[in-house]
């Protein structure tokens, strides 16, 4: 209840702030073109790729560069309880419905393994970072699925007894049920594997054997604050290999 109170005392004064800017300034302040931006997001707690990342309540942050595509930024996440910190950066290209993205992660979540508080420590049997590559494909027009493949290729994915790295891979689809409506909905299916795997075992990055780590369903709309309209979603995750289900509410404030 705590950290509710102060995820909802944090919500108010964001938009309050936001609100005295755009009278002072405007809407039409010359920097609304600028390809450098950030953008804030509250969340319940901080669900990736079927894995609970934190349990707690957090403020995420993504500060970045867009142009012609490209992007190139940084991602931060920070829960209210101080257990869970996350530190990524990333590069990534778009275009037509393709996708490339290269990202560079590193956080304190429970169960992180080996080296976690030297930022710069990339050796490879102690670094706390992993680095993951991404591609994927959304079809255009009237059938809008995603597909996508992501593969860690360095890091803490490394299997057991911390040998060698286990590249272990995600593949995913999408696909939004319901589009442009008071409420819409997205279901999304994923499996994960190791492509180096252990001698005996198929554990990797996402589970203890390989199998279907996500099932979700997605369900967004936008909820009116006053002045103010505000992206909100709520996802449902169940990840059948390793037995669980979570629920995260999500805020995008701006």
């Amino acid at each position: 209840m705590k950290h509710l109170k102060i995820t909802i005392c944090a919500m108010a004064c964001l938009l309050f702030a936001g609100n005295t800017s755009a009278q002072i300034f405007g809407e039409d302040a010359p920097w609304q073109e600028s390809p450098i931006d950030f953008t804030l997001q509250l969340k319940t707690k901080h669900l990736w790729r079927g894995i609970q990342v934190s349990n707690s309540a957090l403020a995420a942050v993504d500060l970045g560069f867009q142009k012609n595509g490209f992007g190139l930024g940084i991602w931060t996440g920070n829960s209210f309880d101080g257990k869970f910190r996350e530190f990524d950066y990333y590069i990534s290209y778009a275009k037509n419905g393709f996708q490339v993205a290269l990202w560079d992660i590193y956080n304190f979540s429970p169960g992180a393994t080996y080296n976690n508080e030297q930022i710069f420590n990339y050796k490879a049997h102690e670094t706390g970072h992993f680095i993951d590559l991404s591609i994927g494909y959304r079809f255009q027009g009237e059938f809008p699925l995603f597909l996508g493949w992501a593969t860690i290729i360095e890091g803490r994915d490394r299997g057991s007894e911390n040998r060698k790295n286990l590249y272990s891979t995600y593949v995913s689809a999408d696909y939004p049920v319901l589009r442009n409506m008071p409420v819409d909905l997205s279901l999304g299916l994923a499996a994960a594997f190791a492509l180096d795997k252990e001698h005996g075992t198929s554990a990797n990055f996402y589970g203890h054997k390989a199998g279907i780590v996500n099932v979700n369903i997605t369900a967004s709309k936008k909820v009116r604050l006053g002045n103010f309209t505000l992206p909100v979603s709520a996802m449902v995750m169940w990840n059948p290999v390793e037995n669980h289900a979570n629920l995260q509410l999500a805020i995008d404030v701006f």
